[in-house]
């Protein structure tokens, strides 16, 4: 006699011998109605031939009525015969609940970061929260990692940052949470797209290489391809989703939920991968940021009327003497060091 799929499953299931791809084959059924009714029979079956194997394995009571001096065999009642043959359909639902919910436990339990392929295809991140996975690496102020990811993608990880993911993606999709700044390069898999989350916006797509910038301390997000198309959704309530090729860069103001594109040097741009600092008419407070961050340091402006000022230049692998000396040099100021805080006045 040949086995259905769901019989062996199920029997594998009642065993404790499924293995991880087997648990997936058994939870994909689950969605689809014609394989839940073959697990629900499969069950039925087994649990009414426990029944009956405990029927005839248990002696039956003898229920007996005192009737003067004679002991008759008492004839059991429409309500107990009632109570059994519910107890069977009882025992085949709770076993199919039981089955299936501790599959979809172990399956959890083995693989705790695992999106559904309807987590993915509609997954669009609240405000203030991003997804939550097992592994994560976190990069303090004043370093900067790479991280290597199970599909071959590579991350180089800026200076206070912060990226969650799954220890291996599943067969739909390729999904991490981002806080800070980051430079990916992602392997091309047209059937697993790679969604970035961070706060703000959702980025999706097959392959390419991009920097993403997501600071929550600073006020706008900012998106860089150097090479492909990167797929932008925005929180802000935009309809579609906005479609950034080579050398594009999308700035989102979190405040005001606008945005703007812009065309760039995308290799400049994220110069800071090769230990380079780079600005380009940058505003003051954003080089004060990106210091604080570089240098693991703390900086205060005594004199408010310098963050009028905007920089440009590039400085490549540069201690903090060296850049502070060419800051003050063009803003005509002065610095102090006072241990990890660095103050800056006229």
């Amino acid at each position: 006699m040949v086995r259905s799929r769901a019989e062996y499953l199920i029997n594998k299931l009642i065993s404790n011998t499924l293995s991880e791809t087997e648990l997936e084959e058994l939870l994909e059924g689950m969605e689809k109605d014609e394989m839940l009714q073959q697990y629900s029979s499969v069950l039925e079956q087994y649990f009414n031939t426990l029944i009956e194997q405990h029927d005839q394995d248990t002696p039956q009571p003898e229920w007996r009525i005192n009737s003067g001096d004679r002991m008759a065999p008492a004839v059991p009642t429409r309500r107990i015969q009632f109570f059994y043959a519910n107890y069977r359909g009882l025992a085949a639902f709770l076993a199919l609940l039981f089955g299936l919910g501790t599959a979809y436990y172990f399956l959890n339990k083995n693989q705790p970061d695992r999106l559904t392929t309807a987590d993915l295809a509609g997954y669009h991140p609240a405000s203030g929260s991003v997804p939550v996975f097992a592994n994560q690496e976190m990069v303090p102020r004043g370093k900067r990692k790479n991280v290597r990811l199970s599909d071959g993608s590579t991350v180089k990880l800026n200076s206070d940052s912060k990226i969650s993911f799954p220890k291996n993606f599943g067969k739909t999709g390729r999904v991490v949470s981002l806080n800070g700044e980051a430079f990916f390069d992602v392997q091309r898999d047209e059937s697993r797209p790679f969604v970035i989350s961070v706060n703000s916006v959702k980025i999706k797509v097959l392959g390419t290489s991009f920097n993403v910038k997501d600071y929550n301390d600073e006020q706008e997000l900012e998106i860089t391809v150097r090479s492909g198309r990167v797929s932008v959704s925005l929180l802000s309530g935009q309809s579609a989703p906005v479609v950034l090729t080579k050398d594009q860069k999308l700035i989102f103001n979190k405040t005001t939920e606008t945005f703007t594109i812009i065309g760039v040097n995308a290799e400049s741009e994220s110069s800071w991968i090769t230990g380079a600092l780079q600005f380009n008419n940058t505003p003051l407070n954003q080089v004060e940021h990106t210091l604080e961050k570089w240098y693991d340091v703390d900086i205060i402006v005594e004199d408010p009327t310098l963050y009028q000022a905007s920089l440009t230049g590039k400085h490549l692998n540069e201690n903090l003497d060296s850049m502070l000396e060419s800051i003050t040099y063009a803003l005509d100021a002065q610095y102090e060091i006072k241990g990890r805080t660095i103050i800056l006045r006229k």
